[in-house]
């Protein structure tokens, strides 16, 4: 069944697909820090309000991830901020998040040579997202 883009079902199943995952366990091996993305709100996509996912990983393992206000997410030690339908090319695969940032069109606050060293588990994330089936609010 699929879940709403950005609701906590959402995040429960992205977080239990990320620590299923033995490629992201190995490859995000020794990174420490939290990230937060930010999803700007797009309203003519029927996205109305700015949400925040705030992830708390470490050492290969989803600790938390949870949805809440954009604030939140700000918090991060790595902040990644792009409007809803930019994310939502991310979690489709139309777009690498690494080259995302390295092309501006995902913001990034925080150490960009450290996101580029851990890209294999970045690009496995977004594995991970695309196994959850997800209804997006612009396609009803």
């Amino acid at each position: 069944m699929a879940v709403k883009a950005f609701s906590d079902e959402w995040a429960t199943q992205f977080k239990d697909e990320v620590n299923r995952s033995s490629v992201y366990k190995s490859a995000a091996k020794g990174w420490k820090w939290t990230v937060g993305l930010v999803v700007e709100a797009e309203p003519d996509k029927n996205f109305p309000d700015a949400k925040g996912v705030v992830m708390d990983l470490f050492d290969g393992s989803a600790r938390d991830i949870k949805v809440g206000p954009a604030a939140e997410a700000q918090k991060c030690d790595f902040v990644i901020t792009a409007p809803y339908s930019r994310w939502k090319q991310v979690a489709t695969k139309e777009l690498d998040a690494t080259k995302g940032m390295l092309q501006g069109k995902l913001k990034l606050k925080g150490d960009l040579p450290t996101i580029v060293r851990y890209t294999k588990a970045s690009q496995e994330m977004t594995e991970c997202t695309t196994r959850v089936p997800v209804e997006w609010p612009d396609e009803k």
